[in-house]
């Protein structure tokens, strides 16, 4: 070998070498333990494409997000020291504070373990002898993980906030403890069950918070390869690549078979009940996957049933119905035209609901419901239900001032407005009714909400804050973040949809 083959070698051996400092950020996928119940990750997604979902880059929303030293925290600290905020709307004012760290951090939430127990049988006179039971929580895991990069003060703000409302030095206690070699600090209230308590900290470029004995040293010990992570989990990987994991924005992910599991032991009926409901009783994983395809979204699903995956393509942005599509205003930056079983959707997720509930409580809104059928003489099945189309359309127009993620205004397609219409105001007036004569009784003055109606037909939600809010056009109910949200939408809703048909 010659002395001037030697230089060349060196060059070609630097080039093959990988270069300190590049290697591929770890997904957040790895601290999430791989027994887990249920996980949402997601992005946000004003940011360029991600590679893949099981190595997305740390990533964050644009420095414009919000003016210069405004945020969604200081805009609520001063309409709440104002007193523009009512007692009854501290707590959603608080949830809407902290949503726009959903929109600058990739992040996770997990359910890592639930239980419950039970009180004591029904045993007061004229109850069906049903078996029925009082459930309480035993026990819960949970946790939030934000990819901060060490830029973690926006989420210290947060807790700091929560605790200081919430808490005091009366009644909690605040210390500092370590788990594989991280630190955390640990709060504790007297007030709450022993197993209740929160716990965060910083974990390399990660910060986590917990809910629960023994969650944040799961992460921890998940993060450490001690564990095995839901990255690693053949199936979500096998499911993730099936679903378009290289575009994906948003995945839901849920363990039913170990969902089953925790469950059944005490709340065996329950559990049985809702996945009857739901139609899913032989399947035993379930991934949802939101893609994108430049400004459109996919919306695939996987799931296991009887041991097979099937796969779902909701959301295919090469077959959007033209008649759908042209509704979208030119201002979105993102849309979906999602084909789904929305007849299904609506008179299952309530069954479901309903399925969750006691006994007594199933039989209480029964009556309700049957009582509201017979004053109004509406039944709500032929008025609202049996007009459902099957195509729902999404957008993030107009957008949240404050980059809120996933803060859309969806419509939903319909075939006769009167019918629509009519049901739709006979259940949010009797919705609105029920909240107040629950608010006149109830001592939860933090958790109060109340219904609304305009004079142009809009309904909204008031906790505080303002929306959602929903109205009905000639061919879709519309639903947005806010009412004047949903006001401008339907400017381009109402412009180009033509009147459906029916009396």
């Amino acid at each position: 070998m010659s002395a001037k083959t030697l230089p060349c070698l060196a060059v070609v051996l630097c080039l093959l070498l990988p270069v300190p400092g590049t290697a591929a950020p770890r997904p957040i996928t790895a601290l999430v333990p791989g027994d887990c119940l249920v996980a949402y990750m997601a992005r946000p997604y004003g940011t360029p494409d991600a590679p893949t979902s099981t190595s997305m880059p740390a990533t964050s929303a644009p420095s414009d997000s919000a003016p210069p030293g405004l945020s969604i925290s200081s805009i609520v600290a001063f309409l709440s020291v104002s007193g523009l905020i009512p007692d009854e709307g501290q707590v959603f004012a608080d949830i809407a504070a902290a949503l726009p760290l959903l929109g600058k951090f990739e992040h996770a939430v997990v359910l890592l373990d639930i239980s419950s127990r039970i009180v004591q049988p029904t045993t007061r006179p004229g109850a069906n002898d049903d078996g029925e039971v009082s459930l309480r929580l035993k026990d819960l895991q949970a946790a939030v993980i934000f990819r901060t990069e060490g830029d973690q003060k926006i989420v210290l703000a947060q807790i700091n906030r929560i605790v200081g409302r919430y808490t005091n030095a009366d009644v909690a206690a605040l210390a500092e403890s370590s788990s594989g070699g991280y630190a955390f600090q640990r709060l504790t209230d007297e007030r709450l069950p022993g197993w209740a308590i929160w716990e965060w900290g910083r974990l390399d470029d990660f910060f986590v918070v917990t809910f629960g004995a023994g969650a944040f040293e799961r992460i921890v010990s998940t993060y450490n390869d001690r564990t095995r992570g839901l990255a690693e989990d053949a199936w979500f990987t096998s499911a993730t690549a099936k679903t378009g994991g290289n575009t994906a924005i948003a995945q839901w992910f849920i363990a039913l078979s170990r969902l089953e599991e925790r469950l059944t032991h005490v709340a065996q009926q329950r559990h049985t009940r809702v996945i009857r409901a739901l139609e899913a009783d032989d399947i035993t994983h379930d991934l949802w996957t939101v893609g994108r395809q430049g400004p459109a979204l996919t919306w695939y699903r996987c799931y296991r049933r009887n041991g097979e995956d099937i796969t779902r393509r909701y959301s295919d942005p090469g077959n959007y119905p033209p008649e759908h599509r042209r509704i979208i205003p030119t201002e979105a930056s993102h849309f979906a035209i999602i084909h789904v079983p929305t007849r299904w959707l609506v008179d299952n997720l309530p069954r479901a609901w309903l399925a969750a509930q006691s006994e007594s409580h199933v039989r209480a809104w029964s009556l309700i419901w049957n009582r509201l059928e017979e004053e109004t003489g509406i039944d709500i099945r032929s008025g609202l239900i049996d007009h459902l189309g099957e195509n729902v359309v999404i957008f993030d127009y107009p957008q949240h001032p404050l980059k809120v993620p996933f803060a859309l205004t969806i419509a939903i397609e319909i075939d006769n407005r009167k019918a629509v219409q009519m049901a739709t105001d006979t259940l949010l007036g009797a919705w609105r009714r029920y909240l107040d004569e629950g608010a006149d009784q109830g001592s939860q003055k933090l958790l109060r909400v109340k219904v609304r109606h305009d004079a142009d037909g809009v309904w909204y939600l008031q906790a505080g804050i303002l929306g959602p809010a929903i109205k009905v056009t000639d061919r879709y109910i519309v639903i947005s973040w806010s009412p004047q949200a949903l006001r401008d939408a339907l400017v381009s809703i109402e412009r180009f949809s033509k009147p459906s048909e029916g009396p």
